[in-house]
């Protein structure tokens, strides 16, 4: 940004310059005016809203939003946004929505088959980098996978589904009993019946790992 001192020597030269070359002047000619200002100025205090001029106007958009009115765009944007989904296994059956700004930042949210879970994932160009739709796209959906694929741990008072003996799957309540914290701590919490169903096999081997780490526990004591 043009500060108050680097201004105050541009407008200085050129008042200097214009006093001495007034007649033959190459910026007059260059920008076409009628009548020269620079031969009038008063120096720095004609400069002293440079910063503030600046400020108002703010940084340069990242992203021309009108884009996403060309059918050339979205049909583009569209075929990253399937295949980066479908790569990740994010749910497509359901609604879903890319929002973006001219700062540079997109934000993806696909909606579960349940219509009440959502995986928002965001993207924000840095402020010294060029914009990137593609690549904005790609890191947004990934991070939208990232929350999809989180463990879920169940609020107090809230119900879920957990893996169980054989094979079977059962529903219950977090009252923050040993039974739901160890759930809890191994993963084994699920939203949906078929979620803890389809993970039930991972639950089992974790939990015969933990039972490992449990019983040494057991073995060393309270030390």
């Amino acid at each position: 940004m043009i500060n108050d001192k680097m201004a105050k020597m541009a407008v200085n030269t050129l008042k200097k310059y214009c006093k001495n070359l007034c007649s033959r002047c190459a910026v007059y000619g260059s920008c076409g005016q009628r009548y020269c200002y620079f031969e009038n100025v008063d120096g720095y205090n004609d400069v002293g809203t440079f910063e503030d001029l600046q400020k108002s106007i703010g940084k340069p958009p990242k992203f021309d939003i009108r884009q996403k009115d060309s059918a050339a765009f979205r049909n583009y944007i569209n075929k990253i946004f399937m295949e980066e989904a479908e790569k990740y296994g994010l749910p497509m059956n359901t609604a879903n929505s890319i929002k973006w700004t001219a700062r540079g930042t997109i934000v993806v949210t696909f909606v579960d088959d349940d219509s009440k879970t959502n995986y928002i994932g965001w993207a924000k160009c840095h402020p010294n980098d060029a914009f990137n739709p593609e690549v904005g796209i790609k890191l947004a959906i990934e991070r939208a996978a990232q929350a999809m694929k989180a463990p879920f741990v169940p609020e107090e008072n809230e119900a879920y589904y957990y893996a169980g003996d054989e094979n079977r799957i059962y529903s219950t309540i977090n009252h923050h009993t040993n039974t739901d914290i160890l759930n809890i701590a191994v993963g084994n919490c699920f939203r949906k019946r078929k979620e803890a169903h389809a993970n039930k096999e991972a639950i089992r081997k974790r939990v015969e790992k933990s039972t490992k780490l449990l019983e040494k526990l057991r073995d060393e004591g309270d030390e």
